[in-house]
């Protein structure tokens, strides 16, 4: 029995100490996808959809994280990529109460994010994203947090891919919503 398809096809070398941890903002997608295009690379060239908005949703430095787990079976020869992203939002506001509402209401939820390196992954692209937890609190001292978090999560065949363009360059059918005007 030959397993040649599964071979490792390069090497893996050390890089240098020349990026950051986080995550910057989520885009989320409301609009039917239609499909990907992709580069010899896995790099996301553009997302097709037949209509819609992405929206931005914004997060402060040091909330929020993309964690992707593989999820591996020996016994049924099975892999997955377990794909989470934990979202932070500052302040009880009716407005965000309204937003996370719909998204815990939605089991196909389509996500880039953005790290703070700079990097965009599309995530949810086959199965899509569902909200799995949230809680809004208030804190109890004066410095506590007062604000939700959520956590998006879905399962993917493949790990999530990188764009290789901007968004907006990206998008083909959606059109990315301005977003948030503050500083």
């Amino acid at each position: 029995m030959s397993f040649s398809s599964c071979y490792v096809t390069a090497n893996i070398c050390k890089g240098c100490r020349d990026t950051v941890g986080g995550v910057k903002q989520a885009y989320i997608v409301a609009g039917c996808v239609t499909g990907t295009t992709e580069d010899a690379n896995q790099q996301i060239l553009t997302v097709g959809a037949t209509g819609g908005t992405v929206y931005t949703f914004q997060v402060e430095k040091n909330t929020s994280n993309f964690v992707e787990n593989i999820v591996a079976s020996i016994e049924n020869g099975t892999v997955l990529y377990q794909q989470q992203l934990n979202l932070v939002f500052l302040k009880l506001q009716q407005s965000t109460r309204n937003q996370i509402k719909l998204l815990a209401q939605n089991t196909n939820l389509k996500v880039f994010v953005e790290t703070n390196e700079g990097s965009i992954f599309y995530l949810g692209e086959d199965f899509g994203l569902a909200l799995s937890t949230g809680a809004a609190e208030t804190g109890t001292a004066f410095t506590d947090r007062n604000g939700y978090v959520i956590t998006l999560e879905g399962f993917e065949k493949e790990p999530a891919k990188k764009l290789a363009g901007t968004l907006a360059s990206t998008l083909v059918g959606l059109t990315l919503d301005p977003g948030c005007t503050n500083c």
